[in-house]
């Protein structure tokens, strides 16, 4: 079970998408992005407690051992790899030439995310309660549904105790040991 403290914090995670491009608009690339997260949270023990996939952001609370920075770090390298080797292997080279950027080490050519990523230590209940109220009310603020647990690409149906069987990230919320 995880406890937040100040010796154990969830970190809050926006990242933002490379010039704010709506990278993340199709259930497509959504859904290969929940799969890079799923396979983060699976092989490097980071947990994900609450999640939203916007068209142009995401945000995340998670846990994980290692610093914020490399935590972050992981989940977007492996996050936009998966992206970047789906528009080559299907021939998006108008998405792949907006996403090019100067070559960086390890030659890469493309960037999906922006990066100077938001990130907060939380160290209270409190302050994780309103941050994941807030990742779930992300997609009513801007427009795109009535109500939180309509949205697809989010974890507001977990915590509220309606998930379907095929969500497209599950999450650890239930491992918090709340106070």
């Amino acid at each position: 079970m995880f406890r937040i403290s100040r010796k154990t914090p969830a970190y809050y995670f926006t990242s933002v998408a490379h010039h704010r491009l709506p990278i993340f608009r199709t259930d497509n690339v959504k859904q290969i992005l929940c799969d890079a997260l799923s396979e983060v949270r699976s092989n490097h023990g980071i947990l994900i407690f609450a999640y939203v996939v916007m068209p142009d952001h995401i945000h995340l609370l998670v846990h994980s051992e290692k610093e914020m920075s490399d935590a972050l770090r992981l989940l977007n390298c492996v996050s936009a790899r998966r992206i970047i080797q789906y528009l080559k292997d299907n021939g998006f080279e108008q998405s792949l030439f907006k996403l090019r950027g100067e070559t960086r080490a390890r030659n890469h050519k493309h960037s999906v995310s922006q990066h100077h990523p938001d990130s907060l230590d939380i160290f209270g209940e409190d302050t994780f309660r309103q941050k994941a109220g807030y990742i779930h009310m992300n997609p009513v603020r801007a427009g795109i549904v009535g109500d939180s647990l309509e949205y697809r690409f989010s974890s507001a149906r977990q915590w509220a105790n309606k998930a379907k069987e095929d969500e497209p990230l599950l999450t650890d919320h239930l491992q918090i040991d709340w106070r």
